[in-house]
C-alpha cells in the first residue's frame, strides 16, 4: 500500500530551495511535506501503538486509509475516523496532523497531552522495576 499526504496546502521541495534567507526552523515548517516513508513510518507506528491490545483499531485505520486511496471516503470521513481512533494516543492524533489539510487538523487538548505524559511516565517506571 502506498500513502501521500492528504494536504494540497504544503509547498513541495527542500530546505535549499529559497530558504537560505529564513531561519532554520522556520524554513523546515514551510517547506516540509510528508513523504511516502513518512507515511510508511506512521501506519507502523500506528501499528505498534494498537497490535498488541487493539488490533481491531489498527485494521480500521488501515482499511480507512484505502478507502480513502480508493476515493471511496472523503478527508472529513478520514479525519473524523482518526480522531476517533487516536484520542487515547494524542501523539498518534497530532503525527496524523502532518498529512491532514489545515482545515481538517485534530486538534488535541492539553488535558489529553498531560493524560499521555502521565500515562507514558508511569510505563516507563514499569520497565525500570520501579
Amino acid at each position: 500500500m502506498t500513502y501521500s499526504s492528504f494536504s494540497n496546502d504544503r509547498p513541495v521541495g527542500g530546505a535549499a530551495s529559497g530558504a537560505k534567507n529564513m531561519s532554520a526552523a522556520g524554513a523546515a515548517a514551510r517547506s516540509w511535506s510528508p513523504s511516502v516513508e513518512d507515511a510508511m513510518s506512521f501506519v507502523q507506528m500506528v501499528k505498534e501503538a494498537f497490535k498488541e491490545q487493539h488490533p481491531d483499531k489498527y485494521h480500521l485505520f488501515v482499511r480507512v486509509m484505502d478507502d480513502f486511496k480508493n476515493h471511496r471516503i472523503g478527508i472529513a470521513e478520514v479525519a473524523a475516523t482518526a480522531k476517533a481512533l487516536f484520542q487515547d494516543n494524542p501523539d498518534l492524533a497530532l503525527g496524523f496532523n502532518a498529512f491532514l489539510p489545515k482545515g481538517h487538523r485534530i486538534l488535541v487538548g492539553l488535558d489529553e497531552l498531560a493524560a499521555c505524559f502521565i500515562r507514558d511516565m508511569n510505563l516507563d517506571d514499569d520497565d525500570d522495576g520501579h
